[in-house]
Parts: structure tokens; C-alpha cells; sequence
């Protein structure tokens, strides 16, 4: 199996002369105290520190004043790595390997080298793939007492260069889901998909544009030169001559069929009138009958209704009305004909006059007339480019996917990490219906109070556990985990959360400080290296630096150096 483990660290203060040298064992290692403020939290918060993670320590501690020094052993080779402040020195046995002052970059592409792992992410400002610093290498294998009981891996500090999504997506690596051509293909599909949305939006611009000019184009004439644009000119010219003649008699047929309609529409009201007012049928008397003209007001008598009959030739007045109305229709409908033909003329005068126009220059037209060609030309050039990109866009991003789904199956991965977590939960008397549904390996199930410890551990336990059934083939560092008692007043709890500790023997090394732990030994199926700490705040002491004072000299000098 692909492993890490600390084999001891030592801390010395250069400035108060004070040094702590601790040694751990392969499998489990227990630091405890009956009281606090012994240096516990300190001695872990130091283990992964000194390797470049950045975590936060209390006030008293001043990190600056301090040489960090770890003696790690991966897959049987021995390595030390010397830390301080911003600078490290890395050694194989003892031929110095690495001096650097980037944990950005340096530090973690010879970690990459010497675990064959490493972990990539988009940056959060310039999307690009990069490699992730050392604490995401770390980043499910640490829980810290100050941090990590009340949020699910965010035990680390300095984590905010990466949108909190991709930083939990780094658990995918330690599953064996990603590596780094996996999230190199993730992001550059990403980056296909957004430029052809960039594409698509300038393709609507684009077409927004041609439209402009193709509307603008239909009033001007092709010409390839001066000579064809004079020519191409007359034609409109004899065009609204032509147009000119043909409104005014339109007009002219317009205005004669409004007046016959005014005609018969005049006389169909006098007969309509004289049917209403007709009083005196006794025609034969020829008595003398006046009437009056419903519009004008003008009286008539038996003698001008026989004109207007006669004019028509009946002498039956409803019939006459209905052959009179006839007319009428027939004349208002060739009426609205001609005026169709008005209007259409008007308009087609109305292009002609915009095509033809004596004040402008005939240079100026044609120049114009070129450019708008060619600005069209351009455009139609960039709008088939455009298409083309987008296409070639979709098709990159199938074949990605098709790569893609190549990856180890996640749905299996998350259905054995949910089965892991419950049966944990459960294991800890801590399970509620509630959390039926909701375990998710990207997306942690949280708690509150007691319970808060409890979800966290079973939740980190799930993942290695899940790593094991699967085999793995990722490296497998030491589980460093910081009082997961503290908010339990309970024997039971408390004995229920270390025995699932005690569990991880998938895991080449597991480093726990917690208190009173001799309350506990017995019932612990596993040994364990325990160290008890006894004086509160003198965990470096004199002593120790005196004994191990020409090493941490020539670390010092080697790394304030840098």
C-alpha cells in the first residue's frame, strides 16, 4: 500500500531556547493529559504545519520564533522536512533534496514526485488548472480542536484561493475519481462551453448588424463602377416618370368615381324619401305635392321624382332602391381598387425618389453603395465563422465527455460512501431519520451540539472507509485528530467515538490527543503509543534544546537563509 507516516517531530524556539522532540509509532498514537493546556493541540497543529499547511494557532503560541522539523517515512524511504517561517528544507536520508520558500509550487511538485499524488484546481480568478497547495494533499486527514468540530474539513486555513465546490472535489482524488488530466479536461470543458456562449452572444449581435444593412441596401443600386451607377440610375429616373403619370390618372379615376357615387347616392335618398312622405295617392288628380330633400333641405314636388325615376326606368320604388344600392356597390367597390392601386404606386414613387436623388453625388452614391457591400460581406463572413466555431465548440466538448465517462463509476463510489457513513452513525448512537437522504460525500451533513462531533467523525471515517473497500491506490497519510471528545459529557459517547477511531487500520497512522485517556485504554481493542503530557504550558523545555542544539542551528541557519 502507497503510505506516509510521521516518525517524530522535533519543535525548538530559537528565541526562548526551547525545544519539544516527540516520537510516534507506524498505526496508533495517543497524546494525553488530565489537565489542559499541556501543549497537546500544539503538538498536532505542528505534524502537518511543518509540511506547509497553514493552520491557526492560539495566541500564545508564536509560530514565527519556531523551527519546525518532521521525520516522515513513505513507502519504507526516510524523509525530514524543516520548516520555518516561509522557508523548507527537504531532505532524503540525509542528502538535502529541496530548499525552497514556494509552498505554492516548489514544495508541492516534489511532494507530487515523492507520493505520486497531488491535487489540481481551477484557480478562483484566472479558471486555469493549477497545482494545489500541500493543505489539500492534507485536507481529509487532520481535524483540528479549534476548527474542525464545527465544520467538515475546515480545519486548514487559507483555503479561500479556491471556490469552496472545488475545494471539497479534492476528496475525488484521494478516491482515485481525479487526477490531474481528469480536472484538466473538467476545466477545459468548462472553458469551451463559456466561450460558445461568448460565440453565441456575438453571433445575435452579428445578425442584429446584416439586418441593419441588409435593410439599408435595398434602397441603393449594385454598381462595380461609376458608369454602371449613372446607367443603374436612370432607371429609377424613368421609373418615377412613369409613376408620375400613372397617379394622376388614378386620381383622376378616383375623384370621377367618387362623384357618380355622390350622383346616385343623392338620388337613392330622394326616392327613399318620397316612399316615407308620400301621402296623396290619388295621382290622377295631379294635385300638386311638395317634398323635401332629406339633405339639402330643398322642395320638390310629383314632377322632379318622375325625373329621377325615369332616369332609371322603374317605376316601382323598392325595386328602383335595390337596383340603385347595386350601383352603388359596384361603383365603392371599384373605388377601393383604384385607391389600392394609389397607395401601392406612392410607395413605389416613394423607394424610386430614395434610390434616385438629383442632390446627391454620384461618387458619394457609389461609395457608399461599395461600402455597404462590402461591410455586408464582412459580416456574413464573420457570422459563418461564428457558426463554424460553435459547432467545432460542441463537438470538443462531446468528445470530452466521452472521456469523461470513462472515470470510475461515482454513483457506485457515493452509494458505498452513504452505506459507510450511516453504519457509522449508527455506530454512535447518533443516527436520526432525518439524515435518510441527505449523506453526500460533496455536500456534508451537519449537527449541533452534542452531536456535532459524532456526524464529523463518522462522515471523515466514511471516506477512508470507502477508500479501503474500493482499493484505493492513492497514498494513505496519517489521521492527525484533536480532542473528538471535547462536547462529550458522556463515558459511553466518549468510549462509542474512540473506538470508531480505533477502527482506522486502513490507515498507516493515526495520531489522537484527547484527555484522560487512561479512563479508556482497556476498552481499546488496539495498542497504542501514549504519551502523557504533565506540565501545563512547558512543552518545550531547555533540556531539549541543549540536546539537540547543533541540529536545529544548522536548520536554522539553513533556512533563514533562504
Amino acid at each position: 500500500m502507497n503510505e506516509m507516516y510521521f516518525k517524530s517531530i522535533l519543535i525548538a524556539d530559537i528565541k526562548e531556547k526551547t525545544a519539544r522532540f516527540q516520537k510516534f509509532k507506524k498505526g496508533f498514537n495517543v497524546i494525553t493529559s488530565q489537565e489542559n493546556h499541556v501543549g497537546k493541540s500544539s503538538m498536532l497543529k505542528s505534524l502537518y504545519y511543518a509540511m506547509g499547511a497553514e493552520i491557526d494557532y492560539d495566541n500564545i503560541w508564536d509560530k514565527n520564533t519556531k523551527v519546525y522539523i518532521v521525520n516522515i517515512c513513505i513507502n519504507e524511504k526516510n524523509y525530514t522536512i524543516a520548516r520555518f517561517q516561509k522557508g523548507y528544507a527537504l531532505f532524503e536520508e540525509n542528502n538535502l533534496i529541496l530548499l525552497t520558500k514556494s509552498a505554492s509550487y516548489e514544495l508541492p511538485k516534489k511532494y507530487e514526485e515523492l507520493f505520486s499524488f497531488a491535487v489540481y484546481l481551477p484557480n478562483k480568478e484566472t479558471k486555469k488548472i493549477e497545482l494545489a497547495p500541500p493543505v489539500f494533499t492534507f485536507l481529509p486527514y487532520y481535524i483540528d480542536q479549534d476548527k474542525g468540530w464545527s465544520g467538515l474539513y475546515d480545519s486548514f486555513s487559507n483555503l479561500n484561493q479556491y471556490k469552496k465546490n472545488d475545494r471539497i472535489k479534492s476528496l475525488y482524488y484521494h478516491l482515485n475519481i481525479y487526477n490531474r488530466e481528469t480536472i484538466e479536461l473538467m476545466a477545459k470543458r468548462d472553458r469551451i462551453k463559456e466561450k460558445k456562449e461568448e460565440l453565441k452572444e456575438k453571433e445575435e449581435k452579428i445578425r442584429i448588424t446584416l439586418q441593419a444593412l441588409l435593410e439599408e441596401t435595398q434602397n441603393l443600386l449594385p454598381a462595380d463602377n461609376l458608369d454602371e451607377l449613372e446607367r443603374n440610375l436612370q432607371i429609377p429616373k424613368e421609373n418615377i416618370s412613369i409613376l408620375v403619370l400613372e397617379l394622376g390618372n388614378l386620381r383622376n379615376k378616383i375623384q370621377t368615381l367618387e362623384t357618380t357615387m355622390a350622383q346616385h347616392e343623392h338620388q337613392l335618398e330622394i326616392i327613399q324619401e318620397y316612399k316615407k312622405i308620400k301621402i296623396n295617392t290619388e295621382i290622377e288628380n295631379k294635385q300638386m305635392i311638395l317634398h323635401t330633400c332629406p339633405k339639402c333641405g330643398y322642395m320638390f314636388d310629383e314632377e322632379i321624382y318622375d325625373i329621377v325615376r325615369s332616369n332609371y326606368n322603374v317605376h316601382n320604388e323598392t325595386y328602383m332602391c335595390q337596383q340603385i344600392q347595386l350601383i352603388i356597390n359596384s361603383i365603392s367597390s371599384e373605388l377601393e381598387k383604384y385607391k389600392e392601386k394609389y397607395v401601392k404606386s406612392m410607395a413605389e414613387l416613394e423607394k424610386q425618389e430614395k434610390i434616385y436623388d438629383e442632390s446627391q453625388d454620384s461618387y458619394e452614391v457609389y461609395i457608399r453603395q461599395r461600402g455597404l457591400k462590402d461591410s455586408v460581406n464582412h459580416f456574413n463572413e464573420q457570422l459563418g465563422d461564428n457558426v463554424y466555431q460553435q459547432k467545432q465548440c460542441e463537438k470538443q466538448v462531446k468528445e470530452i465527455d466521452k472521456k469523461l465517462r470513462k472515470l470510475p463509476n461515482k454513483k457506485e463510489i457515493e452509494e458505498k460512501y452513504i452505506e459507510e457513513v450511516r453504519l457509522d452513525i449508527i455506530k454512535l448512537d447518533a443516527w436520526n431519520a432525518a439524515y435518510d437522504g441527505k449523506i453526500k460525500l460533496l455536500n456534508p451533513i451537519k449537527a449541533q451540539g452534542t452531536l456535532e462531533n459524532k456526524i464529523i467523525l463518522a462522515q471523515v471515517a466514511g471516506l477512508f472507509q470507502t477508500m479501503d473497500a474500493l482499493n484505493s491506490s492513492t497514498i494513505r497519510f496519517p489521521f492527525v485528530v484533536d480532542s473528538p471528545r471535547a462536547k462529550e459529557a458522556s463515558h459511553t459517547s466518549s468510549k462509542e467515538i474512540l473506538k470508531l477511531i480505533f477502527e482506522m487500520n486502513m490507515l498507516p497512522q493515526v495520531i489522537l490527543a484527547t484527555m484522560d485517556y487512561n479512563d479508556f485504554e482497556e476498552d481499546m481493542k488496539c495498542s497504542a503509543k501514549v504519551t502523557v503530557l504533565t506540565e501545563k504550558k512547558k512543552l518545550l523545555n531547555n533540556k531539549t534544546y541543549e540536546t539537540h542544539k547543533k541540529y536545529i542551528e544548522e536548520i536554522f541557519a539553513l533556512l533563514k537563509d533562504i
